[in-house]
């Protein structure tokens, strides 16, 4: 009996200790191949450490977050042209009211710099103080024109310019987390040329000249780009010029805003 159980214990140790190697081998065989791919990974020139996995996770991820910074203007401009159509006011005439309609050209020299001319048609509208003082109330008559007699203001029919534009300051624009635009913010200046109704005579008795004058001006320009092509632009002149010798320079400032085409 003693000698069955001897044998019978001999005999579990060996099915235990066979059993363990078999487990051994196969822990060995299902390590053996991932060593070797780390050992390929590891002697390949672009391995920087991580595992496999991360590598792949890594260059997906990379390129989903990746965004490219705008150090540049978006959109190359240097030797395009650029053609511009606006609509405008001119808010600080005392006695009229002129609405620009007109237009733009320009040729960019660099990225940021430009050579531009422009011309605005003005509509003319009397103000409320030209209203009032055409028909005043109260009179026995009826209204009184109190511009009668009196010597004209002047009149602006159009403006017109020939300057040179620096846009400098740029930046970029995510439109709902889908499109990349960029706008642009300038300054210009130059000469500026008006032609106007201008009352010559001492008493006002005479018809209005109409006289071509000279002067300077100086603004600011802002574009914001839809497409590579076309880009809504927004723009601010001011003009100074001499109406009549002897008088106080005017200083009209028009606001303008339109549709601009680059050919570049």
């Amino acid at each position: 009996m003693n000698l069955n159980l001897s044998q019978l214990a001999g005999a579990q140790h060996r099915v235990l200790g066979k059993l363990g190697l078999c487990l051994a081998a196969l822990a060995m065989a299902a390590i053996a191949p991932r060593s070797a791919l780390a050992e390929d990974v590891k002697g390949d020139p672009t391995y920087n450490g991580s595992q496999p996995i991360d590598g792949e996770l890594d260059k997906y991820w990379n390129a989903e977050q990746k965004v490219t910074s705008l150090q540049n203007p978006m959109y190359e401009r240097k030797g395009g042209f650029e053609a511009a159509l606006h609509f405008g006011v001119v808010p600080n005439d005392s006695f009229y009211f002129p609405k620009a309609v007109g237009g733009r050209l320009g040729y960019f020299l660099t990225d940021t710099l430009s050579v531009e001319g422009g011309f605005s048609y003005l509509l003319n509208g009397n103000s409320d103080l030209q209203a009032f003082l055409i028909a005043v109330p109260g009179g026995k008559n009826g209204p009184t024109d109190l511009t009668k007699g009196a010597k004209k203001v002047p009149q602006m029919k159009w403006l017109s310019s020939v300057d040179l534009a620096w846009a400098p300051l740029h930046g970029k624009i995510g439109i709902f987390a889908s499109k990349l635009s960029n706008f642009d913010l300038g300054f210009v200046g130059g000469v500026g040329i008006i032609g106007a109704n201008i009352d010559t005579s001492a008493d006002g008795d005479s018809v209005p000249e109409s006289k071509v004058k000279v002067g300077g001006h100086w603004g600011a320009t802002m574009r914001f780009y839809l497409t590579r092509w076309l880009n809504v632009r927004w723009d601010y002149r001011q003009f100074l010029y001499f109406p009549d010798q002897g008088k106080p320079f005017l200083a009209p400032v028009e606001f303008t805003l339109g549709l601009a085409f680059l050919t570049k």
